[in-house]
This record gives structure tokens, C-alpha cells and sequence, in this order.
């Protein structure tokens, strides 16, 4: 729980001005002596008791590589992160941290692409590309007794419950 900095000025207050024991203090109001002994440390040194502020959290990538993956995204509803890889290594070759896990949490955290939201735009474009790769077969096909199509979405090798792919 943290004080409130009228709380901590009071109790820096009690210290510095009127000259009371730390311990007396964090009794007293309730705070714990190694907090009043640190908000009295930055009072001596910064001049304030109040605390630095959370870190500003940046991206692990360039603006120009978190627009670009962000395009790609977006053009591209059924990726895989191979894909996306592959295309990042193409475009940046110098760009040295291009993991799974590095795109992954680029794409959750930078760009707020949730799984979830890369699933639906996934599904809705799903029946269009079903239909470009139905007319790219075409001069090929000849009934439907020849054509067999096969799932292998949920193919991982990661995927311990699956034993065969």
C-alpha cells in the first residue's frame, strides 16, 4: 500500500523539523520505519519525498519496425510467426532479436494485437482465402473425388497431448 504525499511530508516533517525518533514516527502514523528512513534520505537529497514514478516501459523494437509489423498484420490475417520472421529478417537485416517469443510479446504488448484478436481477423479472412486457393486449383481440378484438403492448423510440435503430429 503506498502513502499518499501529504502523509509522507508530515512524518519527513516530524523528523527533520521537530526532531523525533524514525521509529516514534512510524508507530505513530503507522508507516514502516525503513520508509520513513528512505522518504527522509530522498528529502536530504532530491528535495522532495516523492518517489520517482513508475518506468516509462519502450518497445524492444524501432517505431519503423513495430509500423511494419503492424502492416504485415494487417495484410496478412493468416500469418505465422515464421512467416512474420522470415518477412522481418528480409526487410531489417541488421535487426538482431527476431525469437518467437520477441515477436510474440511485440505483438501483445506494442501493437495490442491479442491472440484473440488475431484469431477472429484470421477466421473472418479465412473463407476468402479458401476461395483464392479454390481458383488457383481450378485448371487442375477436374471433380470433386480428386481434391482432398487437410487441416494441419493445429499442428505444433510443442503440442505434448497430440502424439502424431
Amino acid at each position: 500500500m503506498t502513502k499518499p504525499n501529504d502523509l509522507r511530508w508530515r512524518e519527513v516533517t516530524l523528523v527533520h523539523v521537530y526532531d523525533v525518533e524514525v521509529a516514534i514516527v512510524a508507530n505513530v502514523l503507522g508507516a514502516s520505519k525503513r520508509s520513513v528512513q528512505r522518504w527522509y534520505e530522498w528529502l536530504l537529497s532530491r528535495g522532495s519525498v516523492e518517489g520517482k514514478g513508475k518506468k516509462q516501459k519502450s518497445s524492444r523494437w524501432s517505431s519503423e519496425v513495430c509500423q511494419f509489423v503492424a502492416e504485415y498484420a494487417e495484410s496478412h490475417p493468416c500469418f505465422y510467426i515464421d512467416e512474420l520472421r522470415s518477412a522481418l529478417k528480409a526487410r531489417f537485416p541488421t535487426l538482431r532479436n527476431t525469437s518467437e517469443a520477441t515477436i510474440c510479446r511485440a505483438l501483445r504488448f506494442d501493437l495490442h494485437l491479442t491472440r484473440k484478436l488475431l484469431s477472429k481477423r484470421a477466421r473472418e479472412a479465412a473463407p476468402a482465402e479458401i476461395a483464392v486457393y479454390y481458383n488457383k486449383l481450378l485448371p487442375f481440378y477436374s471433380g470433386p473425388e480428386q481434391l482432398v484438403f487437410l487441416d494441419e492448423t493445429a499442428k505444433a510440435g510443442r503440442d505434448y497431448m497430440r502424439r502424431y503430429a
